[in-house]
């Protein structure tokens, strides 16, 4: 009998978690244990956010890279929507897709914001001003480069992608971001990084950016 317990114990260890909505790896918040090198820049002057990498001119924007950007305020407690705050901030931008395409009518211009998951590169958030390359809905999903590592970035992408931010500290771009959420402006900032332009859009404070 003691046996039989212990089995069947066992094979409730062992069983995988369940999945849940927009977590490819089965949890609603990104809480993986192992070592993660920490951010030793200077702490960012912007409110918490949730950012998604796309490829270079995804809808005919140029040919630099560029950062598509949610605010985390427009999102909600991920155990009370059964939603990953990145999840929510991709069906933010996917709305902010069918308004424009409303506006202009469907088809009348190129695709302009990345929504599907396949069409990003990876993606991150800046929290409490510090850059975090962590989001197990994006980076662990299937099919994309970064994915097998609980959700974390390969090294290539999290040094990329920490430079960007610690330029904007240095040249007080981060103050610029952060008038542009709390004012809901309809703009874009460019980042100069080692001779490559990123374009950084907040989408979800305003109808169709």
């Amino acid at each position: 009998y003691n046996c039989l317990i212990h089995f069947y114990k066992r094979l409730q260890i062992s069983a995988p978690r369940p999945r849940m909505a927009g977590t490819p790896c089965g949890r609603l918040i990104c809480d993986y244990p192992g070592p993660r090198p920490k951010y030793q820049g200077e702490l960012l002057d912007i409110p918490n956010i949730l950012v998604f990498k796309v490829p270079k001119g995804f809808g005919s924007r140029g040919s630099h890279n560029r950062f598509q950007v949610v605010p985390s305020y427009l999102t909600k407690d991920p155990k009370l929507v059964g939603k990953t705050r990145h999840q929510q901030a991709i069906d933010i931008m996917d709305e902010s897709q069918s308004k424009f395409d409303r506006k202009h009518g469907e088809g009348t211009f190129q695709k302009s914001i990345a929504t599907d998951m396949k069409e990003f590169i990876n993606a991150g958030s800046v929290q409490g001003g510090e850059p975090k390359t962590q989001s197990c809905t994006v980076n662990n999903s299937e099919s994309n480069l970064n994915a097998g590592q609980e959700g974390r970035m390969e090294e290539k992408h999290r040094e990329e992608f920490m430079e960007v931010w610690a330029e904007m500290v240095k040249t007080g771009q981060d103050k610029m971001l952060r008038e542009t959420i709390e004012n809901k402006q309809p703009q874009s900032l460019a980042v100069y990084v080692k001779d490559q332009t990123w374009g950084i859009t907040v989408f979800g404070l305003h109808d169709y950016c």
